[in-house]
């Protein structure tokens, strides 16, 4: 279920990321990067995000994982995401694949006369939390009910 859609210019955000290699599991990596995060001190937030460097589709697909820090830490990977603006929708349950809000997403920006562009990145998938859980931020469950979580797809825009 679509729960918004449209076109918004995100801040900078400093993050905490890891890239991925071919075919590696992201959750694992998630998993990996908090607790890393967490060793070290620093505080992490929601959401989780994957940035996908190439179309999603693709096998060569280069991809990160990231997750919005208060600090740098030594030895803890860290960057700031620009500010950019982004058409984006919102969704919640499992009633249709990720494809199906992509293709959603893109015929809402071509009605609007928008293009995505790829000087960034192609797409972000970022995965917030249910809160009914009460848990801190940086935890992880493993939670097969996915129609209580939420996802938001970001695809810059020009502009």
């Amino acid at each position: 279920m679509i729960v918004k859609i449209g076109v918004k210019t995100l801040s900078d955000q400093l993050v905490a990321y890891q890239e991925l290699k071919p075919g590696e599991n992201e959750a694992e990596a998630f998993a990996k990067l908090n607790a890393e995060a967490h060793e070290k001190g620093v505080k992490v937030s929601d959401p989780t995000m994957i940035i996908y460097y190439d179309p999603k589709e693709t096998n060569s697909c280069r991809r990160e994982v990231l997750v919005p820090v208060n600090r740098d830490a030594l030895g803890l990977k860290t960057k700031k995401l620009p500010p950019i603006r982004a058409g984006f929708v919102v969704y919640s349950g499992v009633s249709h694949p990720a494809e199906y809000y992509y293709g959603e997403l893109m015929k809402h920006l071509k009605d609007r006369g928008l293009k995505p562009v790829t000087s960034n990145f192609c797409s972000m998938e970022a995965v917030y939390q249910p809160d009914t859980f009460g848990l801190s931020a940086g935890s992880f469950i493993d939670e097969d009910a996915q129609e209580v979580w939420t996802t938001e797809i970001l695809v810059p825009v020009e502009g």
